[in-house]
């Protein structure tokens, strides 16, 4: 963990580097457009409609109005007897990955007022779940993966159980295979062409901590803990064959599938979006600093629904074209206008100007031109701003800070003396 402030850095400057490249046909940016608290700690979750139906640990299952965007709101819950983890929708169902307490299922035909069916108490702690058929298949922590029948859903019943040398953790499946996130032993894959039962056919074994993983379009992809995501090829689907790997800043918990973007839950990042139109040449393309720790993400682009520590947060992702809805002029008021104290040690206020509503980056460099800080990204409204930003970690010496928005960019000096 001590090499965090690196990673981060060097993360940030890849990004910088990639959008001043003429790969980049738009400047993208991941911003909020509104968020609700909630009574438990966010974890996965799952979209369907107007409703988010989230696992919010300790206050179990939480139903979300996602109507609006900028006002999400929690319109009913059920609060399930272990801590909810994740949930998967089918019908008129949702089937919680209860933790301690295994797999909760809960009718939600009327969103507004979820009603418990059953439970089955697994022998592990229930962390994911994948639905195929008439079978629940259950990433189980320290039992393993265990199959469940549902065919009945007033009573569950367990059919047979894989242990797996670890800890199962993240849980998706395909056609005959189902593949298990497996802590420190990497990726499993399962065949289940008897739905009953589950067929160990390769392991593939990650260099960091495998965590959770989503698959789609020919491709698995594996978050992977402090050693970011890797893509895995599903060309011979029993053996995922290893592609490329996003690099992220922190510990990757959860990532989400949409189109031809993955987004990201990095818990001490927040949610980060990548494009994967070419899985052996991903690249993130923008990153929102979320006030907590990313735990679970659900994309549907442009959207992305982020739980962060006590809250829900509704995401969007955009280009700079379409937040500057006139960007063929500089707006006549686009300024630093102010940095005090110049010289400081080691924190300075810098105050900026604008005239409109825009999407800016607001950096620091050296006088070599070497990215050393990223102080902000998002969308701002016209007017006065403010940042702070703490130096203590680097050296004294005259620096630049930079305002952009697209093509255009102010800049003024600043000096650290320690």
């Amino acid at each position: 963990m001590k090499n965090m402030g690196f990673r981060k850095l060097a993360l940030t400057a890849a990004i910088v580097l990639f959008l001043m490249s003429g790969l980049a046909h738009a400047q993208w940016w991941l911003y909020i457009q509104g968020s609700v608290q909630t009574t438990g700690q966010p974890h996965d979750m799952a979209i369907r409609g107007s409703y988010a139906y989230l696992g919010d640990w300790d206050a179990g299952l939480d139903v979300i109005d996602i109507s609006n965007p900028h006002a999400p709101q929690k319109i009913s819950g059920y609060n399930t007897s272990g801590l909810a983890n994740s949930v998967v929708l089918s019908g008129n169902y949702a089937y919680v990955a209860d933790w301690n307490r295994g797999m909760t299922i809960i009718n939600i035909a009327n969103p507004s007022n979820p009603q418990f069916v059953s439970m089955w108490d697994s022998p592990g702690q229930a962390a994911n779940i994948y639905l195929s058929g008439d079978y629940a298949y259950i990433a189980d922590y320290n039992a393993g993966l265990s199959i469940v029948d549902i065919s009945n859903l007033a009573s569950p019943q367990p059919v047979s159980r894989s242990n797996i040398g670890s800890f199962a953790i993240g849980i998706w499946g395909q056609g005959n295979y189902i593949y298990v996130a497996n802590s420190v032993n990497g990726l499993k894959t399962f065949d289940i062409s008897v739905p009953d039962t589950a067929v160990l056919v390769d392991t593939y074994n990650s260099d960091g901590d495998a965590y959770n993983i989503t698959g789609g379009n020919g491709y698995l992809y594996l978050s992977d803990g402090l050693h970011g995501v890797k893509i895995l090829s599903m060309a011979d689907p029993a053996h995922p064959s290893f592609v490329s790997v996003i690099e992220t800043p922190g510990f990757v918990n959860d990532a989400s599938l949409s189109d031809t973007i993955l987004y990201i839950a990095d818990d001490i990042t927040g949610a980060i979006a990548a494009s994967i139109a070419q899985p052996d040449l991903p690249y993130i393309i923008a990153v929102y600093d979320s006030p907590g720790t990313a735990v679970g993400i659900f994309g549907n682009t442009p959207y992305a629904y982020l739980g962060d520590t006590n809250s829900f947060i509704d995401l969007i992702l955009t280009d700079v074209d379409a937040v500057n809805e006139d960007n063929q002029a500089l707006p006549s008021v686009f300024e630093i206008s102010k940095i005090y104290p110049n010289p400081f040690n080691p924190q300075a206020t810098i105050e900026f100007s604008l005239n409109r509503r825009l999407g800016i980056n607001l950096d620091a460099y050296d006088l070599a031109g070497r990215l050393v800080e990223h102080l902000a990204t998002g969308v701002y409204e016209p007017g006065e701003h403010a940042v702070v930003w703490n130096a203590s970690n680097l050296p004294s010496g005259i620096y630049l800070v930079r305002l952009s928005s697209g093509k255009y960019s102010k800049s003024m000096k600043i000096t650290i003396l320690k």
